[in-house]
């Protein structure tokens, strides 16, 4: 049963139970629940006016009832001021925030609540997002005087000394070695080479051969083909052996790969064509054109390159906070601090909310919502009221009673 229902069944109660006791003197107990229902009748009647009156006019009596109504400005601005300065006050709301313990919540919810994969995948899509609006011809425009600078300062020169240097040392000069005897070997066995020692012979044979009868009757013994054999075999021989480390071949060769190499590093002129080498390429190289496409296709598109670099420093810091509690001192103050500044800074739209809110209802609406929030407890009061009342007018008769008779005797 709704409260009204049982405060109305009570103030009945009280009513009919008055009427039903009225005259019915000589008994002291049906004369103290007489007082006892006439009481809890004036109570509940009392108050039932009273709720009213906050809300209407009960019996159509306009003096002080409709207090709604008639005070609206006045409890309007009690009720924003009670909510900003007292309910929500700056001192509330930062009394709230500051119990909390911020960074371990947000250890909390990177570990256990999926916040981690969030926080990546938030990221990464706000980046995807920024990305894909950017104008790749402009930016390209605008780095290019930066990246050819760049390249301009690159120091290529000193790189390849610095190259050279480290291809005199022992262990790379003896590995740099068999790698070209290797080479070499493969190179003596291909069509290339041996068409090449094919010329040459023969123009050996001619050459050699011009001044004199016998030197042509001993070669006719020895075709071309005869001779390049024997040459590639006698090279693959000698290059075979120069792979052996206790070789002198291999000791002279490397050797003498070190003399080249020191030779080159100190050779100007070697320096001098790489830095024109180094110009021209640039000149030649279509810069805005390159950073263009780089940042239309490796950028944006469908698989930019940087997400798994984004995805791999995000984890890598998020790990860090979360068994730091350094850091999450420092995001906890941080957070903190950044909620007091904007209580600081906003905490005057919580009373102009109040009063929009307030504002946009009628007086009726007004009145049914006020009366919607605190229907019940008034409804309790008039219950409560007819009960007090009648217990105080069973008390008041009994005493008044007792004190007639005392006083007869």
């Amino acid at each position: 049963m709704q409260k009204e229902n049982q405060a109305n069944l009570a103030l009945a109660l009280s009513v009919i139970g008055a009427i039903g006791t009225a005259g019915q003197g000589g008994s002291l107990a049906l004369t103290t629940i007489h007082h006892g229902f006439l009481a809890a009748t004036i109570g509940g009647l009392a108050d039932w006016f009273a709720v009213k009156a906050i809300f209407g006019r009960p019996l159509g009596i306009s003096h002080r009832t409709d207090i709604l109504r008639r005070n609206r400005v006045r409890i309007m601005e009690s009720l924003v001021c009670f909510s900003a300065d007292d309910l929500l006050s700056k001192e509330n709301i930062m009394d709230v925030v500051e119990r909390e313990k911020i960074g371990a919540l947000l250890v909390e919810y990177l570990q256990h609540r999926g916040g981690r994969e969030r926080l990546v995948e938030a990221a990464v899509d706000i980046l995807r997002h920024v990305s894909s609006d950017v104008d790749s011809r402009s930016i390209a425009k605008e780095l290019t005087p930066y990246v050819i600078q760049a390249l301009h300062a690159l120091p290529l020169e000193e790189s390849f000394a610095e190259l050279l240097d480290v291809l005199t040392e022992e262990p790379h000069a003896d590995r740099i070695f068999n790698m070209l005897i290797r080479m070499g070997l493969r190179l003596v066995r291909t069509q290339v080479f041996q068409d090449m020692l094919h010329e040459n012979i023969a123009s050996i044979r001619t050459e050699y051969e011009r001044d004199g009868m016998i030197r042509a009757f001993v070669l006719s013994f020895f075709d071309d083909a005869m001779i390049a054999e024997w040459l590639t075999v006698r090279l693959e021989e000698i290059l075979t052996c120069a792979t052996a480390l206790d070789d002198r071949r291999h000791r002279d060769g490397v050797q003498a790969l070190v003399s080249f190499v020191t030779g080159l590093r100190a050779n100007p002129k070697l320096y001098e064509e790489l830095h024109r080498y180094k110009i021209h390429v640039i000149e030649q190289l279509e810069i805005e054109t390159i950073l263009t496409d780089f940042i239309e296709h490796r950028m944006k598109g469908n698989h930019p390159f940087w997400i798994p670099y984004v995805k791999e420093l995000l984890n890598e810091k998020i790990d860090i906070f979360v068994h730091s509690e350094a850091w999450q001192h420092r995001a906890d103050r941080w957070m903190k601090d950044l909620a007091a500044g904007e209580v600081e800074k906003h905490h005057a739209m919580i009373a102009d909310f109040v009063r929009e809110y307030l504002n946009q209802k009628s007086d009726d609406e007004l009145i049914t919502f006020v009366e919607g929030k605190v229907h019940t407890d008034l409804q309790m009061i008039r219950v409560n009221g007819a009960i007090v009342g009648a217990f105080v007018g069973m008390g008041l008769s009994l005493i008044v009673t007792f004190a007639e008779r005392m006083w007869g005797l």
